[in-house]
């Protein structure tokens, strides 16, 4: 049975070392937190052919074709491709689950991965898959041949690549990579879904004050002014518009910024509580699943943190995750935090001492994104009521201000 060396800590936070047998890198792992371990590094030992992610700043070792491994320390020569727009989430989640489907098969990888290129009916996607071919086929492991498109692929789908290759559950870890993606997808259209309403009721409001400014503005007005004057303030609004668009879209590729601007969208009221519990739903369920897949908690919250969707929050959860290296729980260290109430924070608790940690924070998952998906619709329904009061005001006063002005000119000309 291959043999692991570990480092760790307990749960009173003292360092401790050791080896222990496993059939591979996984069941050593969830043999050391059944033991109440936190695993910091955990490697084969010499003659053993396995080995997990390891902590931040370190290079995992690898599994290459033919069943060798990379170790710890070499580096693979390997540069990153020119792709710089990312693919919608349901090819990807469609990619993932037949690769692992084909995996679990036996089919060889690179076989596997050309098929796929075959098959794909996204462009873009085609193109990184029969890259992904040769560079598998040249002697590197999946996870580098992803890592070459970062616009695309994330970093938790890399690191549970990793980690599957690493474990020999590559096939396992495509279709646990497959399920979140399918979730994120079903987030998102809830979304959608609840912020349509009020959408189209400020569109059409817009619409409606902006056609009948038009009508106030070009009174009095004939022929070609009355043109120029309509089409001179609407481009001016679109040019606003525009410029504000790219100015924030412009502005949000700096960290500083990006954190900035999740942190005042967390201000609003109603709005800002719905988008901290989807983030910390997110934050979550990827932290759950790169822990399950054998990655050690520092670095599955590390990741975790950046997936989350919010800088501010994910930046708030990096200042507090020293902690977890100094002897604290997850569950210490998200009660610390605030972010999360206190039926989450003994959920996360719960699953520490029980083992199933990983198990309990999907559910924490779910608990949150239940309690976003009520608070969304209920907000949903309050901005198009609101929204639409706010249309009916503005639209009363320019009807009035107009015929107003009319009933006084009328008046000046009958005295």
């Amino acid at each position: 049975m291959p043999t692991f060396t570990y480092q760790a800590k307990n749960e009173d936070g003292k360092d401790t070392s050791g080896v222990i047998e496993a059939d591979d890198a996984r069941e050593a792992s969830n043999r050391l937190r059944e033991q109440g371990l936190f695993t910091m590094h955990l490697a084969a030992a010499r003659n053993a052919p396995a080995a997990t992610v390891t902590q931040r700043g370190e290079t995992a070792p690898r599994l290459l074709p033919g069943g060798q491994y990379v170790p710890v320390g070499a580096q693979t020569t390997i540069h990153a491709a020119p792709f710089l727009v990312g693919v919608p989430l349901p090819d990807l989640a469609i990619m993932f689950r037949q690769m692992g489907t084909l995996f679990n098969a036996g089919v060889p990888m690179v076989q596997a991965i050309t098929t796929l290129a075959t098959q794909s009916q996204n462009g873009r996607l085609k193109d990184i898959l029969k890259d992904a071919a040769q560079t598998v086929a040249g002697g590197h492991p999946l996870s580098a041949a992803l890592e070459r498109y970062p616009a695309v692929f994330t970093p938790i789908q890399i690191e549970l690549v990793r980690a599957g290759e690493i474990g020999g559950l590559l096939e396992v870890m495509c279709e646990r990579i497959a399920g979140y993606l399918e979730r994120e997808i079903e987030t998102r259209r809830k979304l959608k879904r609840e912020t349509m309403y009020p959408k189209i009721v400020l569109g059409v409001a817009g619409f409606v004050i902006l056609l009948l400014t038009f009508v106030q503005n070009g009174m009095g007005k004939t022929g070609a002014n009355l043109v120029v004057s309509r089409v001179g303030f609407a481009a001016g609004v679109g040019a606003i518009a525009f410029a504000v668009w790219w100015a924030g879209r412009y502005l949000n590729q700096y960290p500083a910024f990006g954190a900035a601007w999740d942190r005042a969208k967390m201000l609003v009221p109603g709005a800002g509580d719905v988008a901290r519990k989807y983030a910390t739903a997110r934050f979550a369920r990827a932290m759950g699943a790169l822990y399950a897949g054998g990655v050690n908690l520092f670095r599955a919250v590390e990741i975790g943190a950046r997936a989350c969707g919010n800088r501010a929050i994910g930046e708030q959860i990096l200042r507090l995750a020293p902690l977890l290296q100094q002897g604290s729980g997850l569950s210490e260290m998200l009660a610390q935090s605030g972010l999360l109430s206190p039926i989450a924070v003994q959920m996360a608790r719960t699953g520490e001492q029980t083992g199933s940690l990983d198990t309990m924070m999907d559910k924490v998952a779910d608990y949150l994104e239940d309690e976003a998906d009520v608070k969304a619709h209920q907000l949903a329904v309050g901005t198009g009521v609101f929204a639409l009061l706010l249309a009916a005001c503005v639209v009363a006063y320019i009807v009035i201000s107009f015929y107003g002005g009319m009933m006084t000119s009328l008046l000046k000309e009958a005295g």
